[in-house]
């Protein structure tokens, strides 16, 4: 049999197991599904305070906001684009991560466990490229993340 065929063979078999198992989650790396690329609803403005991040799992997207404004970007580790999960060795202790930590934390892939910064950076890999940041709008104390348009790490939308 070959690698390719068996490694593939190995991930189906892990996804199965991994849904059996957690009913209402999805095993990382399971499935070839796409994140969503269409806008979405973030929440409202007071929904996010400052030096807190929130997972959207349903988007594959983190937001956060620091003293520059409300930032987005990709929930997927670009090494084998498997859902990266928020740690906190303080304040985090869920067995698969939490949906909602502070800053101070980590993200990181618990496949291969690369890690990434508060900004998406790789900090540990395999992975080598960082999180790919989104277009966030706020209006109307509205916050709208769109996962089709990247921007530079650096961009954050203030408050209208």
């Amino acid at each position: 049999m070959s690698d390719e065929k068996q490694a593939m063979e190995r991930r189906t078999f892990l996804c199965v197991v991994g849904a059996v198992g957690v009913a209402t989650t999805v095993a990382p790396g399971c499935g070839t599904t796409a994140p969503t690329t269409a806008p979405f609803s973030a929440g409202r403005v007071a929904d996010h305070p400052m030096g807190v991040w929130k997972l959207y799992a349903a988007e594959s997207v983190i937001v956060g906001r620091d003293a520059g404004g409300y930032y987005a970007f990709s929930a997927m580790c670009p090494h084998e684009s498997n859902m990266v999960e928020l740690v906190n060795s303080t304040a985090c202790t869920a067995p698969t991560g939490c949906t909602s930590i502070n800053m101070t934390g980590l993200t990181r892939c618990p496949v291969h466990f690369s890690r990434f910064d508060a900004n998406g950076a790789v900090i540990v890999g395999p992975a080598t490229s960082p999180l790919a940041h989104y277009q966030v709008a706020v209006a109307s104390g509205e916050i709208t993340v769109s996962p089709a348009v990247t921007v530079a790490a650096a961009v954050r939308s203030m408050s209208a």
